[in-house]
């Protein structure tokens, strides 16, 4: 039996109890043994475009949809209306390159005095099939036609919404230069 001493508050009964135990230092794998990361090569190889063909069309990503008019009408800022050249975000040679040519166009085929409402319909047709058709009247322009690379992008856009927009900021100008 343990000897209790008054002067000391609590009475001992046992040595305090140390265990030391060595752990072998962890070994760092490399790769770890399960993973779940997967690297594939980037060449596309024969195999697997013809797994495309068996695979049912719902399970084959569809192209990215086309970029859609935004809301509001253009220039019309304060009203809830958009900045073509902001919303398109082109560099700046794009955005002047496709305009003067959509201008070119209009300047040939519409009356410029007249604002877009007033302009006849199978003449604006006429310059959204020559923008369409991509090179129009490159041959017989003054100005230096734009590459088939600059109208290419109109073709990322949902319908004519761009040239549409180009046409009515240079029609509403023109006509009211010109009154």
């Amino acid at each position: 039996m343990p000897k209790v001493c008054s002067h000391w508050r609590y009475a001992r009964h046992f040595v305090p109890l140390t265990m030391h135990c060595n752990f072998p230092p962890e070994r760092a794998m490399s790769p770890p043994p399960i993973t779940q990361h997967k690297v594939f090569q980037r060449e596309v190889n024969s195999i697997a475009v013809a797994q495309l063909d068996l695979l049912p069309s719902s399970l084959i990503p569809s192209l990215p949809a086309k970029i859609p008019k935004p809301p509001g009408k253009v220039s019309r800022l304060k009203r809830g209306g958009y900045n073509l050249q902001e919303t398109l975000g082109w560099s700046p040679l794009e955005y002047e390159e496709v305009r003067s040519f959509v201008i070119h166009l209009a300047r040939e085929h519409l009356s410029v005095k007249k604002t877009w409402k007033s302009q006849l319909s199978q003449n604006l047709k006429l310059v959204f099939q020559e923008v369409n058709a991509g090179i129009g009247l490159c041959f017989e322009m003054i100005l230096t036609c734009p590459g088939q690379e600059t109208l290419s992008i109109l073709n990322d856009y949902d319908g004519d919404w761009v040239v549409s927009d180009v046409l009515r900021v240079f029609l509403k100008n023109s006509s009211t230069c010109t009154s």
